[in-house]
């Protein structure tokens, strides 16, 4: 590995981008995120499907693939969301296309065992962090909430960012990120232009969350960006466990 990506993967294993001491947003430069939309095949349980992941985290040890990846079982979802598993993957871009040159070379049993397990749709989005609380890296069961947005007619990307940079985190949120979709992904796919992606350490914090907007005040900034800035369809949310970390 050479030295620019060893700091890459070390930024990653150290909770994605820098902290300010004041818990503001601070975006950062992108990173890839890979997601499978999963189904599980007919006869086909959770069991055979972890047990394909151990053939993948197999193949990436021995091919010095180091990225994290997550799977995401449904917790609160819309009923118009037809989604088993959800698998999400980062790293940054060369990795991931070191990646799939070597799944093309050495990888055809470990897709094939994934393949047998569950019928996924993979999609490319730009992932850029925007926080990162200290130890969420270390815990490797937690809770992923998502929720696609668009724009309002007349709001730009600056002011966008403008926004979110105004915005502050608490521990309570582990990880807190915008994703914009890349590669197969088309107009209609999903509900929105934008994704907003939060990581928490366990229900107990996210239901915590949920407190805060109900019945500490919450609600107003929530509403104030529903009001001036986007619209959006309001949040998943799924059991995550981590499969593989960069190390």
């Amino acid at each position: 590995m050479n030295i620019s990506l060893k700091l890459i993967t070390l930024a990653l294993l150290l909770n994605w981008a820098p902290l300010q001491a004041d818990h503001h947003a601070a975006p950062t430069q992108a990173v890839a995120m890979e997601s499978a939309i999963c189904q599980l095949n007919p006869g086909k349980s959770m069991d055979d499907f972890n047990g394909a992941l151990e053939t993948f985290k197999t193949w990436a040890k021995n091919n010095d693939y180091n990225t994290l990846m997550t799977v995401n079982t449904p917790l609160y979802i819309g009923g118009g969301t037809d989604i088993d598993i959800l698998m999400l993957e980062f790293t940054n871009y060369e990795n991931m296309g070191a990646g799939w040159d070597k799944i093309g070379q050495t990888g055809a049993e470990m897709l094939t065992a994934v393949d047998a397990a569950a019928s996924c749709q993979r999609a490319l989005a730009h992932y850029f962090p925007f926080h990162a609380a200290d130890g969420i890296a270390e815990d490797d069961d937690r809770v992923l909430v998502v929720n696609w947005c668009t724009r309002h007619e007349g709001v730009s990307w600056d002011d966008l960012n403008a926004v979110h940079r105004s915005w502050e985190f608490d521990d309570m949120t582990g990880y807190a990120g915008m994703i914009i979709p890349a590669l197969g992904i088309r107009d209609g796919d999903y509900p929105g232009e934008f994704g907003h992606l939060r990581v928490y350490k366990d229900a107990a914090a996210l239901l915590a969350v949920q407190n805060q907007i109900a019945n500490e005040g919450g609600w107003r900034p929530r509403e104030d960006y529903f009001d001036n800035y986007a619209d959006c369809a309001g949040s998943n949310a799924y059991l995550q466990s981590v499969v593989t970390s960069p190390n």
